[in-house]
C-alpha cells in the first residue's frame, strides 16, 4: 500500500514541478534504468519510496531500510521485522514502520543512519500483531498507522488513537489522513476520528488509495478490482472508462500522483499505466517493454521527475523529464533500427531485418509493437532511407532500391549501398566499395558510373554544393571531394581519422559548416584554415550513449521528431522538449564517505575530523543525488586551482600534510555549477612532532645539556692541566729556538759587519795607498818644480826653457790623475767584472768600465766628460753594449747592471 503524498513532499514538489509544463512525450517507452535486486544487494521486496530533500531515495524493504544516491545502493538494518513502510522528514531524519515495530533514522557524525524503536509494545509482543503500512506527516504530527491502532508522535511524547474495526488501509491527501475500514472513509481530525460516509450494505472495495479530481474536492477512489469510483455529494460512482476496464482486469496495487497533471497505477498483472487527469492512457508499460516484472507493488515520484517503481522483481526508474522514448524490440519483431521517414503520416522503419511500416498514429505506447509490419521483399539490412524528388530510396545490402506503394524495385545490384544523396542532376550512392553516380533517364535513375579515386566503405556523403561533396570512410577518415562537369574528382583533400580525437566519426553540414562529430567532441571545419578545428565538447547523456548505435546519426522526422538509430530497436526524441526538461529545482552536492586509508587498514572519517598522522590518504566521495548528466571537481586547499572535471565524484588525495587541511568539491549538472562544499581535515602531527615527544625532547635536551656541561667542565679543567704543562713545555722549546735564532741572527749580523768593515777596510786601504801614491808623486813633483825653480834663478836665460819643462810636468801629473780614478773604479768593481767576464767574455776594459759607469748611475754626459768624449759617442757605446749583453731596447740597461 501508498500513501499519496507527504507533507514534505507536497512542499518540494509545489516549489519546483507544479509551477512547469507536466507534459512529456507520449510515444514509446520512457527512458527507464533498470536494477536487478543483484543491484542492490538482495534486500528483498520494496514496499514503500521516498525522496529526501537533498534527492537521495529511500526505500522500505523486507530487510531494512534501502538507500541510493544515484551511484551506491546502502542499507540499514534496524527493526527486526520487514519495513512496510518510509517517511523521509528531512535530509538527517526518517521515520519508518514495520512488523511490530516503528521508529526513528537519525544520522551520526559519518552520516550513516542509525535507527531508535518508539513501540511501547515490545514486551508484549506474544499479545500484539501490529504491521504498520502507513508514517505520515501531518500538520506536524508523526502518525504511524497499523490495521487496528494510530500512533501519534509528537516532540517526544506518543499517544496511542484506537479506532473500531479493522483499518485496511490509510492515506495522506492534501495534508489530510483518510483510513478505511469495512464500514466506510474515515477521517482524522485534530486527533479525533470523524467518519466521511459509510459504505452501502454488501459494498466494501478494497481502497488502494485516493485522490481528489482536478479542480474539485470529489475524491477518486482507486481500487484493487474495481477500478476507480468517484465520491461527490455522499454518493459512489463507478467511472466506466477505458482506464478503469484496464485496472479492473489488472488489479491495481500501488498508485502515486505525477506532479498536478498525470497519474501513475502500479498493477499485478500489466504493469505500469500512466494517465493524464482525465483517464487517457499516456504510457502502458510492461514487461514485454522493458519492465523487469508486470507486478508493482510500490510507486514514487521523486523531484526530479523520475518515477520509481518498486516491482515484484526488482526496483525501476522512469526519467519522464527525458524527451527520449523508446521501442525496444524485446520480442524480436522488428530488429534494430538503422534509418527511418515519415512520409504522408505513415513512418517507415529500415532495420537489419528489413524495410518496416506503421501509421505514424499508431505508434504509440498504449498499443505493442506488433503492428510494425514489414514490406514484402525488402528482407535483408536497411542502412539507409531517403525521400528524393518524391522518390523512396532504399539503401540495402543488396544494392539500392526505390520503393513506391509496396512495389520495392531495384536500380543497382553490384554491391550493398551504404548511404544516398542528391544534386539536381545526379545521384550519389555511398556503397561497400566506392560511389556509385546515377543520373535522371525518362524520370528514372540509371547508373553512370562509379567515382575514380575513390575506395572502401563510404558510409556518408554530405553536398556542400554542386562542384563539392564530403564522403566518410571509416577506419580512414574524411575525405573534400573537387568533382568536374563531368563528375570526376580534381582535387581532394584528406583528414584522416587520427586528426579527431574520440571514435565513430559522424559527418554533418550545420547552418552551412561542415561539422565531424565524434563520442567526444564536436570539429567544425575552417575554411581560411583549410582543416577541422575543435569547437565543443559533445555531452550526451550516459545511458543514451550506452544504448546509441554508434556511427549512425539521427534523422529529422518531422518538426516535432527525430529518429535516434539504438541497439535492439529505436528511439524518438521529442525536440520541443530537448534532452531534458527544465526542471526549476537546485541541485544538491552532497559529501558521502571520506574514507582515510594506508597500505593495509581503512577509517571512516568525517567532517571535522582528527586524523593520525598515517592515515594521511583519502578518499572523498561526492554525488548530487540521482541527477543525470553530472560532472565533478575537487580543489585541495584554498589556494589551489580547481582541478579536472570528473564524471565521477571520487577523488583520492595522497600523501597529505599534517595539520589542517581543506577539500573542495563542486558540481555540474548540466551547465548550472553547484555552490562548493568544504570539508575540513585535522591530520594530526606524527607522534615524533607531538607535544609531548617535544616536552620529552626538552627533558632530554636539558639532560644532555647537563651531561655535556659536566663532562666539559672536567674535560676543561683536564684541559687546563695540560696546556698549562704544553705551555711550558713549549715556552721551554720557543726560548731555546729563540735563542738559537738570536744566535744565528747575532752570526749573520756580525758576519754581514765583518763583510762590510773587510769592504770598507779595503776601500780604506786603497784610499790610503792612493792618498800616499798622491802624496809621494805630489812630493816628487814638487821637488822637480823647486828644483827646476832653483836652476831658473841661478840661470835666468834658461826660464823658457825650464818653463816649458815645469809645463811638462804639471800636464803629466793630470794625466796621472786620471788614470788614478780609473785604478780606483776598477779597485772597486773588480768583483763585478769577473761575474760579467764570465757571463759575457767579449767585453773590452772599456766596455767593462762603462758598465760600472752605468752601474754607479752617472748619466751620458757625466761619462763623456769622464772619459773626454762627446755625449754621441756615449749613445753608441751604450747601444754596442746593449746587443753585447742581449738586452732589449725596452729594458733599462742600469736596472739590468745592478742585478748583476
Amino acid at each position: 500500500m501508498k500513501r499519496l503524498l507527504t507533507y514534505t513532499f507536497i512542499i518540494s514538489i509545489i516549489g519546483t514541478v507544479s509551477a512547469i509544463s507536466q507534459s512529456f512525450p507520449e510515444k514509446g517507452v520512457p527512458l527507464m534504468q533498470n536494477y536487478p535486486p543483484a543491484s542492490y544487494h538482495h534486500q528483498g521486496k520494496i514496499w514503500d519510496i521516498d525522496t529526501a530533500p537533498n534527492g537521495i531515495i529511500y526505500m522500505a524493504a523486507d530487510k531494512g531500510l534501502l538507500e541510493y544516491d544515484g551511484r551506491n545502493w546502502t542499507s540499514f538494518k534496524g527493526s527486526e521485522g520487514i519495513v512496510r513502510s518510509v517517511l523521509v522528514v528531512d535530509d538527517s531524519l526518517i521515520y519508518t514502520g514495520s512488523d511490530l515495530d516503528f521508529g526513528v533514522w537519525k544520522k551520526n557524525k559519518f552520516q550513516k543512519f542509525e535507527y531508535t524503536s518508539l513501540y511501547p509494545f515490545k514486551e508484549d509482543l506474544n499479545e500484539i500483531n501490529e504491521e504498520f503500512w502507513g508514517v505520515y506527516l501531518v500538520n506536524g504530527n508523526i502518525f504511524f498507522v497499523s490495521s487496528s491502532n494510530i500512533y501519534v508522535y509528537d516532540d517526544g511524547n506518543l499517544t496511542k488513537i484506537s479506532v473500531s474495526g479493522t483499518i485496511k488501509n490509510s492515506f495522506d491527501t492534501n495534508n489530510e489522513l483518510y483510513f478505511i475500514n469495512n464500514e466506510g472513509l474515515y477521517k482524522l481530525e485534530a486527533l479525533a476520528v470523524s467518519k466521511v460516509v459509510d459504505f452501502p450494505t454488501g459494498y466494501s472495495p478494497e481502497v488502494i488509495d485516493i485522490y481528489k479530481a482536478d479542480n474539485s474536492d470529489d475524491l477518486i477512489l482507486v481500487t484493487k478490482d474495481k477500478g476507480l469510483i468517484q465520491f461527490a455529494s455522499g454518493n459512489f460512482r463507478s467511472l466506466h472508462t477505458n482506464l478503469s476496464e484496464k485496472l479492473i482486469s489488472s488489479n491495481v496495487f500501488s498508485f502515486a500522483t505525477i506532479g498536478d497533471s498525470h497519474l501513475a497505477f502500479g498493477t499485478v498483472l500489466s504493469g505500469l499505466f500512466i494517465t493524464d487527469l482525465e483517464g487517457n492512457i499516456v504510457h502502458h508499460i510492461n514487461k514485454s517493454k522493458g519492465l523487469q516484472n508486470n507486478t508493482v507493488l510500490s510507486l514514487h515520484y521523486s523531484k526530479n521527475r523520475k518515477l520509481w517503481v518498486g516491482l515484484d522483481y526488482g526496483i525501476t526508474s522512469v526519467s519522464l523529464n527525458s524527451a527520449y522514448t523508446f521501442f525496444n524490440d524485446y520480442l524480436g519483431n522488428f530488429g534494430t533500427g538503422y534509418s527511418a521517414f515519415l512520409e504522408n503520416d505513415v513512418f517507415y522503419l529500415g532495420t537489419n531485418q528489413g524495410l518496416y511500416s506503421v501509421p505514424w498514429d499508431e505508434l504509440d505506447n498504449s498499443s505493442s509493437n506488433e503492428n510494425i509490419s514489414l514490406i514484402p521483399g525488402t528482407e535483408g539490412q536497411v542502412w539507409d532511407l531517403k525521400v528524393i524528388a518524391g522518390q523512396i530510396l532504399v539503401g540495402h545490402d543488396k544494392g539500392l532500391y526505390s520503393l513506391q506503394g509496396q512495389q520495392f524495385e531495384s536500380l543497382y545490384n553490384r554491391q550493398g549501398v551504404w548511404t544516398v544523396e542528391a544534386t539536381n542532376d545526379h545521384l550519389f550512392a555511398g556503397n561497400y566499395n566506392g560511389i556509385s553516380i546515377f543520373e535522371k533517364q525518362d524520370g528514372e535513375w540509371t547508373f553512370l558510373k562509379n567515382m575514380e579515386l575513390i575506395v572502401g566503405a563510404v558510409t556518408q556523403i554530405v553536398i556542400e554544393n554542386d562542384e563539392t561533396i564530403w564522403v566518410n570512410i571509416p577506419n580512414y577518415g574524411i575525405i573534400k571531394i573537387k568533382l568536374n562537369e563531368s563528375i570526376e574528382p580534381t582535387n581532394r583533400e584528406f583528414f584522416p581519422e587520427a586528426n579527431f580525437e574520440g571514435d565513430d566519426l559522424i559527418l554533418s553540414k550545420n547552418e552551412g559548416q561542415m561539422e565531424v562529430i565524434t563520442e567526444t567532441n564536436v570539429y567544425g571545419f575552417d575554411a581560411a584554415a583549410g582543416d577541422f578545428t575543435l569547437q565543443d565538447i559533445r555531452n550526451t547523456d550516459k545511458v543514451i550513449q550506452e544504448v546509441l548505435l554508434q556511427n549512425k546519426k539521427p534523422v529529422q522526422l518531422n518538426s516535432n521528431y527525430e529518429f535516434i538509430p539504438i541497439y535492439n530497436g529505436f528511439a524518438l526524441r521529442d525536440v520541443r522538449i530537448g534532452d531534458y526538461q527544465n526542471v526549476n529545482n537546485s541541485n544538491t552536492l552532497l559529501i558521502r564517505k571520506i574514507e582515510a586509508f594506508t597500505n593495509d587498514h581503512q577509517m571512516q572519517a568525517f567532517n571535522g575530523a582528527e586524523l593520525p598522522y598515517q592515515f594521511n590518504n583519502l578518499r572523498v566521495e561526492a554525488i548530487v543525488p540521482n541527477a543525470d548528466n553530472v560532472r565533478y571537481q575537487f580543489k585541495k586547499g584554498t589556494d589551489d586551482g580547481w582541478g579536472n572535471w570528473l564524471d565521477e565524484g571520487v577523488v583520492e588525495l595522497i600523501g597529505l600534510d599534517y595539520g589542517a587541511r581543506s577539500i573542495q568539491v563542486r558540481a555540474k549538472v548540466k551547465e548550472s555549477i553547484t555552490e562548493a562544499q568544504t570539508i575540513q581535515i585535522d591530520i594530526k602531527a606524527p607522534w615524533y612532532l607531538s607535544w609531548y615527544a617535544y616536552f620529552f625532547y626538552t627533558l632530554f635536551v636539558i639532560g644532555l645539556a647537563y651531561l655535556l656541561y659536566r663532562w666539559q667542565n672536567k674535560s676543561l679543567n683536564q684541559q687546563k692541566k695540560k696546556l698549562l704543562l704544553n705551555q711550558r713545555n713549549s715556552l721551554r722549546e720557543q726560548k731555546e729556538i729563540h735563542q738559537q735564532q738570536l744566535q744565528i741572527v747575532e752570526e749573520e749580523k756580525m758576519k754581514a759587519e765583518y763583510e762590510k768593515m773587510k769592504a770598507q777596510l779595503r776601500s780604506k786601504t786603497v784610499e790610503l795607498a792612493t792618498k800616499t801614491k798622491e802624496n809621494d808623486e805630489k812630493n816628487r813633483i814638487l821637488k822637480a818644480l823647486k828644483k827646476k825653480i832653483k836652476n831658473i834663478e841661478q840661470n835666468p836665460k834658461s826660464f823658457e826653457r825650464k818653463s816649458a819643462e815645469i809645463k811638462q810636468i804639471i800636464d803629466s801629473h793630470i794625466d796621472a790623475e786620471d788614470e788614478i780614478f780609473e785604478i780606483q773604479i776598477d779597485e772597486l768593481h773588480q768583483e763585478f767584472y769577473d761575474k760579467l767576464r764570465k757571463k759575457f767574455p767579449d767585453l773590452t776594459r772599456y766596455d767593462l768600465r762603462l758598465c760600472a759607469y752605468i752601474k754607479i748611475g752617472f748619466d751620458s754626459k757625466e761619462i763623456a766628460d769622464l772619459l773626454n768624449i762627446k755625449p754621441s759617442s756615449v749613445y753608441i757605446s751604450r747601444s754596442r753594449l746593449r746587443k753585447k749583453l742581449n738586452i732589449e731596447t725596452d729594458e733599462d740597461l742600469h736596472s739590468y747592471l745592478n742585478s748583476v
